[in-house]
């Protein structure tokens, strides 16, 4: 049980706010999510402090500052307290977050808790009973085209895995390891379970997708600043999983030993093929 004084001017009132970081959402600003059900958006620059004493200043808007939320992945926050205009979180390794208002727009939100969010795997759904057909075969040999040319990419959520959404609504989610070569041709394999391996993924945070496609148990994305995504089938399990909405939706998953299951709405095919 920790303290909570949400509201300025209100007497301190304690509420459970025992919870994990389970989810870190990267887009123009930071969203936070907690396993209690509690979610923060920070939207301006604030101070990270870790258990050291070091303070380092973080601002959504610089994807190469979020080092220290990365590494923040899987600890408990211990307390959560309002002071006037600031915010200020606090997790069981002694690492803080505080932030102060902004003059231009709402630098910070709390919600909850309402409830865990769900999350919903489209491999599961349909459009519509009967709509769709599922097939279980080798990847074909010949590349398969993504229809994500011209997106940017929307958003970087980080979870147990690591989830890409594009502007049409497309996307892709690493399992396993996975590849990014930058615009200056530096190659670096990244880990979903490593968290702070993953700080470089954020620079593709607006980036445009130049063409993108699935050949072999490969899936490589090249964006129009030259950097490229590429991920492998895994013999240890699936390794990513990419897909599209609407009407000529598609869903593939890396299955190990390059097998791939390839799920189609009927539209789809007419489209796509």
């Amino acid at each position: 049980m920790a303290t909570d004084t949400s509201e300025p001017g209100r007497a301190a009132v304690p509420v459970p706010v025992a919870g994990t970081l389970h989810f870190i959402g990267v887009d123009f600003r930071l969203d936070l999510r907690f396993t209690e059900g509690s979610s923060v958006q920070l939207e301006a620059a604030f101070t990270a402090t870790d258990r050291s004493g070091r303070s380092v200043v973080v601002d959504p808007e610089r994807k190469d500052s979020l080092l220290p939320i990365l590494r923040l992945f899987g600890t408990e926050l211990v307390g959560r307290s309002v002071e006037g205009d600031t915010l200020t979180l606090v997790f069981a390794d002694g690492a803080t977050l505080v932030a102060g208002p902004d003059a231009g727009f709402e630098s910070w939100h709390v919600s909850g808790p309402k409830g865990r969010p769900v999350r919903v795997d489209p491999l599961e759904g349909s459009t519509s009973p009967g709509a769709e057909e599922a097939l279980r075969v080798r990847v074909p040999g010949r590349p398969f085209a993504l229809d994500i040319a011209g997106d940017a990419v929307d958003c970087i959520g980080i979870e147990s895995d690591v989830t890409i959404r594009f502007s049409s609504g497309a996307s892709l989610r690493f399992e396993t390891d996975f590849a990014l070569t930058g615009s200056d041709g530096e190659h670096a394999f990244l880990d979903p379970g490593d968290k702070p391996s993953l700080l470089g993924l954020l620079a593709l945070h607006t980036e445009v997708v130049s063409d993108g496609a699935i050949e072999g148990g490969r899936i490589a994305i090249r964006f129009a600043s030259g950097a490229l995504l590429e991920g492998w089938s895994n013999r240890r399990g699936p390794s990513w999983h990419y897909s599209e909405p609407g009407r000529a939706r598609v869903d593939i998953v890396a299955l190990p030993d390059d097998e791939v299951r390839y799920r189609h709405s009927p539209s789809s095919a007419e489209i796509r093929r």
